[in-house]
C-alpha cells in the first residue's frame, strides 16, 4: 500500500543525516577507526548526585504526572536564577517541558501563523527550519556571516515586515559557539516588538560560555526564552527543559503542551531542583565548561595552524570552519578516507555551502587524533 503523507511534512528531509549515518557506517565497515566530532551533546554522563536525588525521588513517589507547568519548587529555583541575572522572572513565567526541543515545538505551533515569514539567522540549529515547514510557513534567512555570527538588529529591521509572525534566535549558537551580548539582544528584541513578532530565543548553551557571558531575552513581553539542563547538566536523556515567557503567552502554549508533552518526568524535576537549591548544578557545569575550554582552545588553534578561516567560539562546544571547496564532498571524503565524522555546513541554513562543524564533546586524546588526521586529509586534497 502506498502511504500518503501530510502536506505540511512534505518538506521535511531526512536525507542528510541518514546519508551521513550510512557513510559513518561505510568507513566502519571498511575497517576505519572512526572519531565522531558531528555528536550535539556532552560526553560526560550524567554526575552521579543527580542520578542518585533521582532515584530517592522513585523511592519518595515522584513517578506520577506533575502539574503541565511542572513542579513548583524547580520552577521557583529557575526563577530565582534568572532574577540573579536582572530578568523579571517568577515561577508563573517557566513551564516545564520534555526536552527544549519540545518547548520549541510548542511555540511553533502556538504562534507560527501559515503563509507567514518566520526569520532565522543562518548558520543555526537546523531544528528551526524543520518547524517552519512543519507549520507551512516561510523561511525568511538572515544571513549572520558577515558579522561574525551575531545577529545584527538593523540588518534584522531591514527584512522585517507585519508579516513576520517570529523570529527565531539562538545563543550561545549551535553551530558557531557564537555569543550575543544583553545589549545585542535585547536590539533584537525591540526590532521584533515594533512588528508584533514573538522572538524565540533558544538558550540551552548559556550556561557553557567562556570569556564572554550571554545575555538573556528571558522575561521580555514579546519572548519565549527557551532553556534546558541537556547541555549545562549532561541530561539530555532525562528530557528536562522550560519555556520561559509571560503567563499570556505560556497559556497559547499550554494548548499543545497539554496534548504533547504533557508534563516532564518528575523525578528528573525533583533532582534537578534539589541540586539546584543546594548550588551542586553550578558546580557540575563549571568542572564540564573547563573541560571544553581546554579542547576549544586546543582545536581553534590547530584549526588556525591548518589554514582554516575560523572564528574563535565563545560558547557551547562547536566551532565552524570555513573550507574553501564544497564542505559536503569534503565531509564525506574526510569519514571515507580518514575515519572522522563531522557535520556539513548547508542543514544549518543558507550560505554554509563552504563551511562544517566540528563538536568538541569528546576527550582530548580524541581530538588530537582527529586534528592529525585531517591535517593528513587536508595535505593529499
Amino acid at each position: 500500500m502506498a502511504v500518503k503523507e501530510a502536506e505540511r511534512i512534505a518538506g521535511i528531509s531526512t536525507s542528510t543525516i541518514r546519508k551521513m549515518f550510512e557513510i559513518v557506517e561505510i568507513a566502519r565497515r571498511k575497517g576505519l577507526d572512526v572519531i565522531n566530532l558531528a555528536i550535539g551533546e556532552p560526553d560526560f554522563d550524567t554526575h552521579p548526585m543527580i542520578v542518585e536525588k533521582a532515584h530517592q525521588a522513585m523511592r519518595e513517589g515522584f513517578t506520577h504526572y506533575t502539574s503541565n507547568f511542572g513542579l513548583e519548587e524547580l520552577r521557583e529555583e529557575i526563577a530565582k536564577r534568572y532574577r540573579q541575572r536582572g530578568a523579571d522572572v517568577d515561577a508563573e513565567n517557566i513551564m516545564m517541558t520534555t526536552g527544549a526541543c519540545e518547548a520549541l515545538i510548542n511555540a511553533s505551533l502556538a504562534f507560527i501563523e501559515r503563509g507567514s515569514r518566520v526569520v532565522i539567522p543562518s548558520p543555526s540549529f537546523l531544528g528551526y527550519f524543520t518547524y517552519v515547514s512543519m507549520c507551512e510557513a516561510k523561511v525568511q534567512t538572515l544571513s549572520t556571516h558577515d558579522s561574525e555570527f551575531i545577529v545584527d538588529a538593523d540588518a534584522l529591521n531591514e527584512i522585517m515586515g507585519k508579516d513576520v509572525s517570529v523570529v527565531f534566535i539562538n545563543y550561545p549558537n549551535n553551530p558557531t559557539g557564537a555569543v550575543m551580548s544583553q545589549k545585542e539582544l535585547e536590539a533584537v528584541a525591540e526590532v521584533a516588538m515594533d512588528y508584533n513578532a514573538i522572538v524565540v530565543s533558544d538558550e540551552v548553551y548559556d550556561s557553557i560560555y567562556y570569556d564572554k557571558e550571554p545575555g538573556t531575552l528571558a522575561g521580555f513581553e514579546n519572548v519565549i526564552a527557551v532553556n534546558a539542563f541537556s547541555k549545562s547538566l549532561a541530561m539530555t536523556g532525562w528530557r528536562i527543559g522550560y519555556a520561559v515567557s509571560t503567563e499570556e503567552i505560556l497559556e497559547r502554549m499550554l494548548r499543545i503542551h497539554q496534548l504533547n508533552g504533557v508534563c516532564a518526568p518528575a523525578f528528573a524535576q525533583k533532582a534537578v531542583a534539589d541540586v539546584m537549591s543546594e548550588g551542586k548544578d553550578r558546580e557540575i557545569t563549571r568542572s564540564m565548561v573547563d573541560e571544553f575550554r581546554r579542547r576549544r582552545d586546543f582545536v581553534y588553534s590547530r584549526l588556525v595552524d591548518l589554514g582554516f578561516s575560523v572564528i574563535k567560539p565563545e560558547g557551547a562546544f562547536y566551532v565552524f570552519p570555513r573550507f574553501d571547496s564544497d564542505s559536503s564532498e569534503f565531509v564525506e571524503k574526510l569519514v571515507l578516507e580518514k575515519g572522522v565524522s563531522v557535520t556539513p555546513g548547508p542543514p544549518f541554513g543558507d550560505g554554509n555551502e563552504g563551511y562544517f562543524r566540528i563538536s568538541y564533546a569528546t576527550s582530548l586524546e580524541r581530538l588530537e587524533e582527529a586534528m592529525e588526521r585531517i591535517e593528513e586529509f587536508i595535505g593529499h586534497t
